[in-house]
């Protein structure tokens, strides 16, 4: 259950993840209660996903209950997971009542431990299954603020992002990102236009440096609540010529190809699909200390030093291997192995 299937990094997260379960095993359905919705609800659609609506134009929390409650226990579901944020509250109180056998909660930001919303979770954490986090500090997080619930039953999924090769995207041409490409070095954010993403301070950034005589082209990936606001300030600092949106798009593999370099400046972030996205195409990051970066450098590090070890062992009975990827990677048991030696 997500309350939107609107454009935002669990959102995206949730449409490309959920139809890689094997149909064989899963009968999946996705609910969700919020009008909002784009290319999210899209990808699950084209994946034959069925989705099913419990909101309404007006919202009313007795109206969604009255409905929830009822589909819950006709459809006899054994498992319901509330993917983030108000979910928890709204997919876990119907399941409970359904006597769901298992009920799972989801955090993907430290967002959903603002105002009461500890208490309550705690509260229906008696009758559930457990939580499923993405970082190491969300999980001492909830284990702080929640009550009802014990450390292991806490789990940590780390978000994951579609692999590709950058070099073949780096070689093809895109107008849209060609024509927009000058000579000088391209710096890009990525993320809901939201203030918790803090566009303003990539735009005093921009303006700092534009002073200071370091010209570039700043790109705004994304679109949300304050683009009014950011293209306002924009023409406040002077930034017209080098500050671009580019709204929502679909292709950010593709853009990160022509970037030279990628900031995050949010206020709060768990594990941030936009860095993940940029490692994954070589380039530098900057960040403020909001996110779970060193969890996911350490977690790099570990796989590296491992797969260095495999290719060690094998150069010392004289075997090469010719094609390291990330695709040869594998994981068995959450442990790195190397694959497709070429040797017959």
């Amino acid at each position: 259950m997500c309350g939107t299937l609107g454009v935002g990094g669990a959102q995206v997260q949730a449409a490309h993840l959920i139809p890689k379960l094997n149909r064989e095993v899963f009968d999946v359905q996705v609910g969700y209660y919020n009008t909002e919705s784009d290319f999210p609800k899209d990808i699950l659609e084209r994946q034959g996903i069925p989705l099913k609506y419990f909101g309404d134009e007006k919202w009313s929390k007795r109206r969604f209950f009255c409905r929830a409650i009822p589909y819950f226990i006709k459809e006899h579901f054994d498992i319901v997971h509330a993917w983030f944020a108000s979910a928890n509250h709204y997919a876990r109180l119907p399941a409970i009542i359904a006597q769901v056998p298992v009920i799972i909660g989801g955090l993907r930001g430290e967002r959903g431990f603002e105002g009461p919303w500890p208490f309550v979770y705690s509260l229906m954490n008696r009758f559930c299954s457990g939580w499923i986090v993405n970082s190491r500090k969300l999980k001492e997080t909830a284990e702080k603020k929640m009550f009802f619930i014990s450390r292991d039953s806490i789990k940590i999924v780390p978000n994951g992002i579609e692999l590709y090769e950058g070099s073949q995207r780096c070689n093809q041409k895109y107008p849209v990102y060609d024509t927009l490409r000058s000579d000088r070095p391209v710096v890009g954010i990525i993320g809901r236009l939201h203030p918790v993403k803090n566009h303003l301070l990539f735009l005093e950034m921009a303006r700092l440096l534009v002073r200071k005589g370091v010209t570039a082209d700043f790109w705004i990936i994304g679109d949300g609540e304050m683009r009014k606001e950011l293209e306002q300030k924009v023409s406040q600092y002077g930034l017209q010529k080098y500050v671009t949106f580019l709204g929502l798009r679909r292709d950010v593999d593709i853009a990160l190809t022509r970037m030279d370099l990628v900031v995050l400046t949010s206020n709060s972030e768990s594990c941030p699909n936009a860095l993940l996205e940029a490692m994954n195409a070589s380039l530098p990051i900057v960040s403020t200390k909001c996110t779970s970066l060193e969890e996911i450098i350490e977690e790099a590090l570990r796989i590296a030093l491992k797969v260095a070890e495999a290719l060690d062992i094998a150069h010392h009975y004289g075997v090469v291997h010719r094609d390291i990827k990330p695709e040869n990677i594998l994981f068995y048991k959450g442990e790195p192995e190397v694959g497709d030696w070429g040797i017959a």
